[in-house]
């Protein structure tokens, strides 16, 4: 546990509300990916995930973590989403596969796909309001370059500058980052309909 993480879990540890809350709301949005990996239903991954976070507050007293307080808590969240999926008797298959996997490997590789996911989604969010409209719109959405700009009352060559500076900003995101496989799953994941011209970027 590193001495941030440390000063932080004996400030939970000593029922430090604020530094409980700030913790929560800073990390909250990691760990609800976490167990959307596993749960269909929005409403019950975020209902795990506050179990798990009322449950170190209740517990913390009597709580001993080896690893990172991070780790910890996203261990608790994935089991806690494949027990619901056990109970209620859904994606037996997923759960064999996970069950054959090294803990830890799975553990760092979940881990580090959620850090560049809020990585990406932080850069996203960064974009300038109407740029961000349009980037959404064409890889959430999935709308048609004509359709976004019959929406929004621009140019279709609008719409693909907003694109194309959505695409530079994000590839700064990736640039940077270590695992090329998990670079590529990103890529698909936010990126698809423009692989060709985000190779282009990055060529």
């Amino acid at each position: 546990m590193s001495p941030d993480e440390a000063t932080i879990w004996r400030s939970i540890q000593q029922k430090d509300g604020l530094t409980f809350e700030n913790y929560y709301k800073e990390h909250y949005r990691f760990f609800l990916l976490a167990a959307s990996k596993y749960l269909r239903e929005a409403s019950l991954a975020q209902e795990i995930v506050n179990d798990v976070f009322v449950k170190l507050w209740e517990d913390a007293g009597t709580i001993t973590i080896q690893s990172s307080l991070r780790s910890y808590i996203y261990r608790a969240v994935v089991n806690r989403s494949l027990n619901e999926l056990d109970k209620n008797k859904r994606d037996r298959q997923h759960q064999h596969e996970l069950s054959r996997r090294p803990e830890e490997t799975f553990e760092s590789r979940g881990m580090e796909e959620n850090e560049l996911k809020i990585r990406l989604y932080k850069a996203i969010d960064q974009l300038p309001q109407q740029c961000q409209k349009v980037f959404r719109m064409s890889r959430f959405e999935e709308l048609k370059q004509q359709e976004i700009a019959d929406r929004l009352g621009i140019s279709i060559k609008t719409v693909k500058n907003h694109i194309t500076h959505a695409l530079q900003q994000l590839n700064r995101v990736l640039a940077d980052w270590h695992s090329l496989p998990l670079w590529i799953v990103m890529i698909k994941y936010f990126l698809a309909p423009s692989l060709g011209l985000w190779l282009l970027f990055f060529v």
